[in-house]
């Protein structure tokens, strides 16, 4: 008999050597566990966009200025360089960013070193700009992995002398890469000098600036080269506190008097003039993100730690916290995971032990870890951390690892009872053998699914690359435990002795009422399905349809994000240009008192626990503000986040014309909607902005329509009277007064510490409050008199902008939207804009050009190069099954239960009332990849049976009812796998629910598919 012939080959080798295979395993654990040693820990991958960031700064001048003669300059500078993709960019009061992105095959060190030198080289840049910074761009959102604050009721001064002590040593703990201040407000010194002084002593504020220069410095004197050797020369005089300053000589009057600084000027040595405030629990605050390359987990934990030790040494009455911490954040979900996991993990135990031998189901069980512990050892390897996604992916393989021992081991103990083998070790090197095709092809297939993950674009491609390396990983390991550690343990099966035990008894019970379902109701449907095949499939096809129209008319939504709560998140009020810093910090004390209200109502209902809310860290500016807010453990747990937010902005009750967003979902972005028009004309942009709003506020569940062109601080222009000309004044003389007087003149700055210090003279503020002061300032002229500005300028007030955001060297304007999902689709809403509003746009404006967003032309993007991925793959999935089974319709049949299984994803979405998102997608390529391997097993079957002569209809019928075991326990080891997810209510657990849904759902009706469906279409074909 062939099965008696002598064994040869790696298969059986393994199985005839447990020796071998156990020490094969044994090396899988311990590199497992090195692995699990030392591979970084972190909630979620670090990684950061391939872009440069240009950052400009020139203080005092409005966004048009900065525009023309600082943005442009660096534009066209950098545009050609070899590897520039796209310039983004973006122009605030003040300062401006240029964002470079680079094609992914240029390196970013060469790219930034390029960029400098071509900066650096640009003429003709204002007089009063900072250096232009160039630096690798961080992602968007990219806050550390934790927070430290330090409040008290004190002064900003006093704070951040305190804190730049504790900024210098967090920066020292081991792991930190930086130690962020994230609303940093540099030290300064001002010399306030009023006007009636400069008057009075027939000075101006250039002239001050100057003697000080003058008389506070420090400069090499070079060398005295003495017999005796070199002594450096050296004057140091530089003042560099108040007091000093103030004592510093202006002049020296012919009899002797001498003018001191502080005679005519008050020396203020505190913080830069800058309209902001901050506040944490309502207390003045300051605040670090810390950044970490590697390990940041533990980094986390060490920051507190030095916290911990830091707190008894601070000042009476000040309170250093951490918080917004990602070390507690990984706790809390890898203990949500790994309860999850283990649990799922017994549950799979169990029913493979209620259906299959005890020592299948055993050794299938540790085959699960075995290939958890190779992934681990592998995983360092291939720069993947432990994190919320990795362990994401280990979840998702729970279920599926099983698969090829359950097949392999049903196989091996049929062959084993059949006594057609001359032993045991014979039966299953003959059983694994027999079905080693399948299995083995079923692992390419599934690791054939998981590919395209790998090669996706920008942020996405990041994400879903842990998840599919992991899956990559178990799934070898599983294939290598399956095929050469497997055997060796079942080779050496016992035979029941004695009466069966009570696991026995209630084995035989299940596998017979299995039978008896498979004769009494599957047969019977299957031979009836098989009967009617056209109808069957025709059944199915409208399934599809269903689930496609489904799609297609938007009643399950698309989203890369899944509709999950955070619990920490951040609010953003925004006021117009034209409203007063104090209505913003009116509408600030609001926004905080509302939760604060809130905060203790809540805490009240349960006093004898803790706080729901951490804290409230609150930042001000001129004409925005931010709240971030995170919830205690007891709060997570307690607490509703949409009806939190909801009670929260009813508190909060009127704020005008101001508008508040509460982003406190995954991917949460202010606007859903977002159009870039550009016209060679900039005025051209405006009328055409305001069509197309009129146009998108029509739409059902639109709201918020806005554009970017909204009205910044008024300007004032000022130029020269003829008057002013006949007495010898430039306009070149008069700009710089003004800026000297208003903004300031930099003198010299000063080092304290690691903190860099300006030495400013300027007008004191009372005198810059007013267009009267303005008009009253006195002017120097050539002859050394002055002159108020009112009598040689014209004052010419003229609107100006909040933004200007330019694409590409081309002025851009932004139109967004925000959609209530309740309403409508945003995926709807953009097609209908591009099938009928935009050209109806165009036609109306023909030199417009109109873009959509970056995000939605990045997701596009990426969606673009799935579907191309997929397909790729679907062209290798075709031909690793039509090779091995020679033909080119039988793959077809193969892949048909893979949409099914979508099928069931879509449905399972629409009734939860959840969208479609990337977490649905892994879980729809996961199903996909289980359901083919079951078509794959159940048509091996009937490939090694075809020359039986059996007719088709019969061959099917027992191949069918063969295969029913393996694919019934492959779905029900995978929902019990996931089981636990699926029920899981903690917040830390909710963006796995939609990955769960898909694939629980995906393989209930991928399973009909392969035991209906598959068979019928194979009737159809015949043996083709």
């Amino acid at each position: 008999m062939t099965a008696n012939r002598p064994s040869s080959g790696l298969i059986a080798w393994f199985a005839s050597n447990p020796v071998a295979a156990n020490l094969l395993m044994l090396l899988i654990v311990i590199g497992g566990l090195y692995g699990l040693r030392t591979t970084d820990t972190e909630v979620f991958p670090h990684f950061k966009p391939h872009q440069i960031e240009v950052m400009a700064h020139y203080p005092g001048a409005g966004p048009l200025e900065i525009e023309e003669s600082v943005c442009v300059r660096i534009e066209e500078a950098i545009y050609d360089v070899p590897g520039v993709k796209r310039l983004n960019t973006e122009i605030w009061e003040g300062r401006c960013r240029v964002m470079v992105s680079i094609l992914p095959d240029h390196d970013k060190e060469i790219m930034m070193s390029t960029l400098r030198g071509r900066i650096q080289a640009i003429q003709r840049l204002p007089k009063g700009m900072e250096k232009i910074e160039v630096q690798e761009a961080s992602r968007a959102n990219d806050d550390g992995v934790i927070w430290v604050a330090l409040h008290g009721p004190t002064d900003p001064l006093t704070l951040k002398h305190v804190g730049d002590r504790i900024q210098e040593e967090l920066a020292a703990i081991p792991g930190v890469t930086r130690a962020l201040n994230y609303n940093d407000i540099p030290y300064e010194i001002a010399i306030e000098v009023p006007a009636e002084k400069l008057r009075q002593y027939r000075l101006s504020l250039h002239d001050i600036a100057e003697a000080v220069r003058r008389t506070s410095l420090d400069l090499p004197g070079g060398l005295v080269k003495t017999p005796n050797g070199e002594l450096l020369l050296r004057v140091k005089g530089k003042a560099s506190d108040a007091a000093a300053i103030g004592a510093l000589v202006l002049r020296t009057e012919p009899d002797g008097t001498r003018l001191r600084l502080d005679a005519v000027a008050q020396i203020k040595d505190g913080l830069e003039e800058r309209l902001s405030e901050w506040h944490h629990n309502g207390e003045t605050a300051q605040g670090w993100e810390i950044h970490a390359e590697h390990d940041t987990v533990a980094v986390a934990r060490r920051v507190k730690d030095y916290i911990a030790e830091m707190r008894p040494k601070l000042p009476e009455g000040l309170v250093l916290i951490t918080w917004w911490d990602d070390s507690q954040a990984y706790d809390e979900r890898v203990r949500t995971l790994v309860e999850d996991g283990l649990s799922g993990f017994a549950l799979v135990c169990i029913v493979l032990t209620l259906f299959l031998r005890l020592r299948v189901a055993l050794w299938a069980g540790a085959g699960i870890l075995t290939s958890i512990f190779g992934a681990l050892w592998l995983m360092p390897a291939f720069d993947v951390s432990l994190n919320m996604l990795s362990l994401f992916g280990f979840l998702l393989a729970m279920g599926i690892l099983v698969d090829d021992a359950i097949i392999i081991g049903e196989n091996v103990h049929a062959h084993q009872i059949s006594g057609a083998h001359a032993s045991s070790l014979a039966a299953t090197i003959f059983g694994v053998r027999e079905v080693a095709l399948p299995v083995v092809l079923a692992v390419m297939v599934a690791l054939t699914a998981f590919l395209p993950g790998l090669f996706l674009p920008g942020w996405a491609g990041q994400m879903m690359r842990p998840i599919c390396l992991v899956m990559m990983l178990t799934l070898i390991f599983s294939l290598v435990e399956a095929m050469l550690i497997l055997p060796a343990h079942l080779a050496h099966a016992s035979v029941r002795r004695g009466a069966p035990s009570r696991l026995e008894r209630l084995r035989d019970w299940l596998n017979a009422g299995l039978e008896r379902f498979v004769d009494r109701f599957y047969r019977p449907l299957l031979n009836q399905a098989l009967e009617w095949r056209y109808l069957t499939i025709a059944c199915f096809m409208v399934l599809l349809m269903i689930s496609l129209a489904l799609v297609m008319s938007d009643r399950v939504r698309q989203s890369l994000n899944p509709d999950v709560t955070k619990d920490s998140f951040w609010v953003n009020l925004t006021v117009p240009q034209s409203a007063p810093y104090n209505e913003v910090r009116r509408l600030s004390a609001q926004v905080e008192r509302a939760l604060f209200d809130l905060r203790r109502e809540l805490d009240a209902r349960q006093p004898d626990k803790p706080g729901v809310v951490v804290g409230l860290e609150t930042l001000i500016w001129e004409h925005d503000a931010g709240f971030w807010i995170e919830f205690s453990e007891e709060g997570r747990k307690r607490i509703v986040v949409d009806e939190f937010v909801r009670q929260w902005r009813r508190r909060i009750g009127d704020i005008g014309r101001a508008k508040i967003d509460f982003l406190y979902k995954e991917g949460d972005v202010p606007y859903d909607i977002e159009l870039d028009l550009g016209a060679a004309d900039p005025d051209r942009l405006a009328p055409a902005a305001e069509q197309l709003k009129s146009r998108l506020a029509a739409y059902p569940g639109v709201y918020d329509v806005v554009d970017s062109n909204e009205p910044g601080k008024p300007e004032i222009r000022l130029s020269l009277k003829p008057e002013a000309e006949r007495l010898g004044l430039r306009l070149e003389d008069l700009a710089e007064q003004v800026r000297y007087g208003y903004y300031g003149e930099e003198v010299h700055r000063l080092q304290r510490g690691r903190s860099e210090v300006k030495v400013m003279v300027r007008y004191p503020r009372e005198e810059r409050q007013s267009l009267e002061n303005l008009r009253a300032l006195p002017v120097s002229l050539a002859d050394g008199d002055s002159a108020p500005l009112g009598s040689l300028a014209t004052v010419a007030p003229t609107p100006g902008y909040a933004k200007l955001i330019r694409q590409n060297r081309h002025r851009v304007l932004k139109v967004q939207a925000r959609v209530d999902p309740r309403q409508a689709d945003v995926n709807a809403i953009y097609a209908a804009l591009e099938e009928r509003d935009l050209k109806a746009l165009k036609q109306r404006f023909p030199s417009l050009n109109v873009s959509i967003g970056q995000d939605r032309l990045e997701q596009e993007a990426m969606a673009e190069t799935l579907g191309l991925n997929t397909l790729i793959a679907l062209v290798v999935i075709y031909a690793l099954i039509a090779v091995p089974f020679r033909s080119y319709l039988k793959p077809l049949i193969f892949l048909l239960a893979a949409p099914v299984a979508w099928c069931g994803a879509v449905l399972a979405h629409w009734l939860a009332g959840l969208p479609l998102s990337m977490e649905s997608l892994v879980g729809m390529i996961a199903a996909s990849g289980v359901v083919v391997n079951d078509s794959l097993v159940l048509l091996d079957y009937i490939r090694e049976r075809g020359d039986s002569g059996l007719p088709v209809a019969d061959l099917i019928s027992e191949a069918c009812t063969a295969r029913f075991r393996p694919i019934l326990l492959a779905f029900l080891t995978n929902f019990a796998g996931f089981l636990p997810t699926l029920l899981e209510t903690s917040p830390q657990a909710q963006f796995l629910i939609p990955m769960t849904l898909s694939l629980s759902a995906g393989l209930l009706l991928g399973m009909a598919a392969s035991l209906i469906l598959t068979p019928v279409c194979y009737a159809v074909l015949g043996r083709k």
